[in-house]
């Protein structure tokens, strides 16, 4: 597979453009971790909207590929390994410890390989159908929760931890943490959720595997 240049450049400007956006090119006048607070939780934002609509967006509205698995399974590591200089410098001003980061870049591991198997199921689909409801599923994922949190909010209902369902918020809480332990119940959320992104991407190879068996039976 080639190197997808169009989405590491695409993706480049996101992060340079969030980066300043966000953090900026002046240090604050009194530099310190609740000084850099707002740009970092507005970085984290950038950055997932990135992975969970931004990515989908791009593909979804490509030319059908012909080898859907491996161009998203190239995608994804091609992302990742661009949001790693990102989320790691982040903690030089922040007090997250190390493995508070290692937990905010799990997550957005975990969050972008579900969307990366919503894409690739989609994705080698000639039609318009498949396509817009993998992005539908992706903005769900997103929007979804939060939404549900704050109307069963409303409607004095305690639905408050339907956030962590969402990615944005899910990785926000995370970074609020600062340099306190993360609970069990955290740690089994991220588990959760490679466990269900797992799930999703066998799901597709074996669906891949029974397609490309049924014309040897057949004929």
């Amino acid at each position: 597979m080639v190197l997808p240049r169009a989405l590491i450049f695409l993706g480049s400007l996101w992060l340079i453009g969030s980066w300043f956006l966000a953090i900026g090119i002046r240090p604050p006048v009194q530099p310190s971790a609740a000084s850099y607070e707002p740009g970092v939780r507005l970085m984290l934002l950038c950055v997932t909207t990135g992975l969970m609509i931004g990515w989908p967006l791009l593909r979804l509205s490509q030319v059908p590929s012909p080898a859907p698995l491996r161009q998203t399974m190239l995608d994804l590591a091609v992302l990742l390994a661009m949001v790693q200089v990102v989320l790691w410098l982040l903690r030089l001003v922040t007090t997250w410890s190390p493995l508070r980061t290692a937990a905010i870049d799990a997550a957005l591991a975990g969050w972008a390989i579900l969307a990366g198997a919503v894409i690739a199921g989609a994705v080698g689909s000639p039609r318009s159908g498949p396509r817009h409801l993998a992005m539908i599923v992706c903005l769900a994922m997103c929007l979804l929760a939060p939404a549900l949190a704050v109307v069963g909010v409303m409607g004095g209902v305690d639905s408050i931890t339907l956030i962590e369902l969402s990615p944005l918020l899910a990785v926000r809480s995370l970074g609020d943490g600062g340099g306190a332990p993360l609970t069990m119940h955290q740690w089994r959320w991220i588990g959760l959720l490679f466990l269900a992104g797992a799930a999703a991407w066998l799901a597709l190879g074996l669906f891949q595997w029974i397609q490309s068996r049924r014309p040897s039976r057949d004929a």
